[in-house]
């Protein structure tokens, strides 16, 4: 199978880390949490350098990137910790 038909088969995640330090949430999107949250305590990512270390608090699997992109923005708008708190899982 090609690159460009394995990614048309890759799932996409919307993840929500929450900072130890402040005790502030995060909410991204990406094909590969484990990396993902990997960047964010290695202090890779300006936005949540300040708060490590974060840990993964939830994970939502989407079909598609753009799916995953809806979803991040969603949540974004709701708010985190109101968002989680009307989707206990």
């Amino acid at each position: 199978m090609s690159e460009s038909h394995h990614s048309f088969f890759m799932l996409h995640f919307v993840y929500i880390i929450q900072s130890l330090k402040h005790h502030r949430y995060y909410c991204g999107a990406s094909a590969d949490v484990e990396t993902r949250l990997e960047k964010h305590n290695a202090k890779a990512t300006t936005s949540t350098r300040n708060g490590v270390p974060w840990v993964l608090v939830r994970i939502v699997e989407c079909a598609t990137k753009q799916e995953a992109l809806q979803l991040e923005i969603i949540i974004k708008k709701r708010g985190i910790g109101r968002w989680i708190a009307e989707h206990p899982e």
